[in-house]
């Protein structure tokens, strides 16, 4: 019995003292890759001259290739260019195929992206700071790196659900930023375009609006979704989505998400 215990206690030291380290580092380089994905030309995006991470572009392409296209640059948790080609069906519109650019001075942010960036960096930091200044030992034993494991498992699968799943934002606070104002020409005022996230690849959805009858209450205790018949206020108007049209990016966005 005292051999067995002894052995257990040499395992638990041996344990401790050099896989728990060793774990530490190689978690420690593996997400420090990922944040290299999320590097952005942070001096200058549009000046090729001052560029020192490329923006990557991807291609959108529906179905029925007339009615939605777009190249889209991202940079970092921005996209900072947008080609798109849109037919818009609605009685303003009269089904006429529209070209849009975003313009030089706009950028788009995806907040995903940006909501993943940050707890990556958390978790790189956190392990930063539980490895000795030289690198060679661990700060925390026994139950410390239990608590290690669990904080750095809700920090990363966080950062993952934020690639794969979309924010719950809601159509009220999309047309409250309205991104979509860098774009030139102007989209009609019933229609929206929005960009998000969904299951690592980048989204382009428009939705065309009519006007809600007369009368209609908004339900505000919690987020309106993008869905046919949604009803927000835009403005100081209370419209409803009458078409969803999506599109997805031709690869996947996010390499960062395979590394997780």
């Amino acid at each position: 019995m005292e051999q067995a215990a002894c052995a257990r206690e040499h395992e638990h030291e041996w344990l401790i003292k050099s896989e728990v380290p060793a774990t530490i580092k190689q978690l420690t380089l593996g997400l420090e890759r990922c944040m290299n994905l999320f590097k952005s030309n942070t001096k200058n995006p549009r000046d090729a001259k001052d560029e020192t991470v490329k923006p990557k572009k991807y291609v959108f392409s529906a179905p029925h290739q007339e009615v939605m296209k777009a190249v889209v640059a991202v940079d970092g948790h921005r996209i900072t260019s947008a080609d798109i080609s849109l037919r818009l069906h609605s009685a303003k519109s009269h089904s006429a195929p529209v070209q849009m650019a975003l313009r030089e001075s706009s950028v788009w942010p995806l907040q995903q992206i940006l909501t993943s960036h940050q707890c990556v960096s958390r978790a790189v930091n956190l392990l930063r700071d539980t490895l000795s200044l030289d690198g060679c030992d661990v700060k925390c034993q026994g139950d410390a790196s239990c608590m290690l494991m669990q904080q750095l498992e809700v920090l990363l699968s966080k950062a993952v659900d934020s690639l794969m799943i979309p924010d719950q934002w809601d159509l009220t606070e999309q047309a409250r930023l309205n991104y979509q104002a860098g774009l030139r020409p102007l989209l009609p005022d019933d229609h929206m375009v929005v960009f998000y996230i969904h299951c690592s690849r980048l989204v382009l959805a428009v939705y065309t609006l009519t006007q809600a009858p007369l009368g209609t209450k908004l339900q505000v205790s919690s987020p309106i979704r993008a869905y046919v018949g949604s009803m927000f206020e835009r403005g100081n108007q209370c419209v409803e989505v009458s078409v969803v049209n999506k599109v997805s990016g031709c690869q996947s966005c996010f390499l960062c998400y395979h590394v997780l």
